[in-house]
């Protein structure tokens, strides 16, 4: 049975005529919800952006709580970024990654300011990272409901942000920029596609000064943001000052980036490692890499996820296509842009330990992800469980690693008991040593920098080399039976020495000075 309703003007002529039939449910497609009015569809949009809410909050109290526990460690890499932001508490400004050509410092300098008030300590760094995450997320939330729906949001960012251990950890023991180059990267998309804009010169400052200062934190984060900012171009093209605004916003974020590039083309050069891997690192990325941030392993296992992964892309190459959605279009190909800066400048074979390039990759997989979920009828439900699941098999995985995890600061340090080092090279007064790179760092760091100690391989910062060569004797600490304690043994070629052992470590004592980083010393 149906009613016809007709609304006519003054003169009796019917201007609009609807009809409603009480036996046919109305699918209303706002925010993929199918719903019976328009009030359950706003209902349902609330309960989703409650679950939203409430499993970004777990997230990031799950993160906290994992600082302290073994879940949490730091090795060289990590320490090094904790030591830059301790120096910047105390005034000693540096905007590159300790020696690097890139990896801008935005991290080290939030963090080294919220240090400098309420003091150096490595969860501070790790809670600032863990910040530049969340914004990430918030803003791949965003990017995913322009393109589809709020409910599409919602659930691609908690895809993301519950996208196993592995990425967990990358926010909470930080290499360096990767957060803040995720942030700025989807940053400058998310600015520079939002339409309709009120204040255009400001849209272009903003979206300049975001890429500017993405390409200063990595290429990768250039990358993400380049399609973005090629759209807008387009769309500004008969608009040359918004697009010079643009322009010198960019030069001012990119600055410190620039005046290196100035002093050295080498800020430029992708790394090596002398294997060439070409073509290779495109499919170990998604063979090999992907699968280890879930613990997969096995030529079966990467293949297929391989598969999944340049299925879910070939998916969103799709709808961007087809429904002429530029916010896609513009996700996938950063994506595409980043996976080829990662593959070129890596320099190497990607494997399962370069797990930290894959938060470039997973955006666009939880987009795609998540519009399949809406494809399910009941969308809402579906929406909610597929959150929920991720997160519990999160934390599932977590206590799978970490059987009867339980709080503890001892073990952070992936060397062995740094901290009894520490405290013997100190009984001992040395203050400045050489020392295997992955002990050099974290036992500088677990030192608070009262034991510095200089790397005898990728030597970061020439201070603490200075520092290891300023006495009369030369110290050098390596762990024990590995590689240079070995060699160290039995070599000719050094001058004569004293070999001490100490909690895993061997501690040589050389009473003259000479050329450490002459001889020939192996990474472990």
């Amino acid at each position: 049975m149906s009613d016809t309703t007709a609304e006519s003007t003054g003169n009796g002529v019917a201007e609009r005529v609807t009809t409603t039939s009480d036996a046919t449910e109305r699918d209303t497609t706002t925010s993929g919800l199918t719903e019976r009015s328009p009030s359950v569809a706003e209902r349902g949009l609330r309960i989703a952006g409650i679950a939203f809410w409430v499993l970004l909050a777990a997230g990031f109290l799950l993160r906290l709580l994992l600082v302290f526990t073994p879940a949490f460690y730091v090795d060289s890499d990590n320490a090094i970024v904790y030591l830059m932001a301790k120096d910047i508490s105390d005034g000693d400004l540096t905007f590159f990654f300790w020696g690097q050509t890139y990896g801008g410092t935005l991290l080290q300098l939030v963090a080294g300011g919220v240090m400098a008030i309420v003091g150096a300590h490595i969860e501070v760094l790790s809670v600032v990272a863990m910040l530049f995450f969340v914004g990430g997320v918030l803003v791949l939330r965003f990017i995913a409901t322009k393109a589809f729906s709020p409910l599409v949001g919602n659930v691609a960012a908690i895809l993301y942000w519950f996208s196993g251990f592995y990425t967990l950890r990358i926010s909470i023991s930080e290499p360096g920029f990767y957060g803040p180059s995720l942030v700025l990267g989807l940053g400058a998309t998310a600015l520079a596609l939002r339409q309709p804009v009120r204040r255009p010169l400001l849209q272009w400052a903003l979206v300049g000064l975001a890429a500017g200062l993405a390409f200063w934190q990595s290429p990768m984060g250039a990358a993400l943001a380049i399609p973005g900012v090629l759209i807008l171009l387009v769309r500004s093209r008969r608009h040359w000052y918004r697009i010079l605004v643009g322009i010198a916003a960019a030069i001012v974020g990119a600055l410190p980036w620039l005046v290196m590039f100035a002093n050295s083309l080498n800020a430029l050069a992708p790394k090596s490692d002398g294997t060439h891997p070409g073509l290779r690192s495109f499919a170990t990325l998604f063979t090999s890499t992907m699968p280890s941030i879930f613990g997969l392993q096995g030529t079966v296992v990467g293949y297929l996820t391989a598969a999944i992964c340049l299925a879910l892309l070939a998916l969103l190459a799709v709808l961007a296509v087809l429904g002429r959605n530029v916010w896609v279009a513009a996700l996938l190909a950063g994506t595409v842009l980043a996976v080829i800066v990662v593959v070129v400048g890596a320099g190497t074979t990607l494997g399962p330990s370069d797990y930290r390039y894959t938060v470039f990759v997973l955006p666009s997989l939880a987009v795609a992800v998540a519009w399949l979920v809406m494809r399910i009828r009941y969308r809402l439900v579906a929406g909610i469980t597929a959150m929920l699941l991720v997160a519990t098999l999160t934390v599932v995985q977590v206590e799978s690693l970490f059987p009867n995890l339980s709080f503890g600061t001892q073990s952070r340090y992936i060397v062995g008991d740094i901290r009894s080092l520490g405290q013997y090279l100190e009984d001992q007064n040395l203050a400045a040593v050489y020392a295997d790179y992955w002990v050099a760092y974290s036992l500088t760091a677990a030192t608070e920098e009262r034991v510095t100690a200089a790397g005898l391989t990728n030597d970061r910062y020439p201070p603490y080399q200075q520092r290891a060569l300023q006495g009369d004797e030369i110290t050098v600490v390596v762990l024990e039976n590995n590689e240079n304690d070995t060699r160290m043994q039995v070599a000719t070629d050094l001058p004569p020495f004293t070999r001490a052992v100490h909690a895993g470590y061997a501690i040589y004592t050389f009473p003259i000075t000479f050329d450490v980083m002459y001889y020939p010393w192996s990474l472990f």
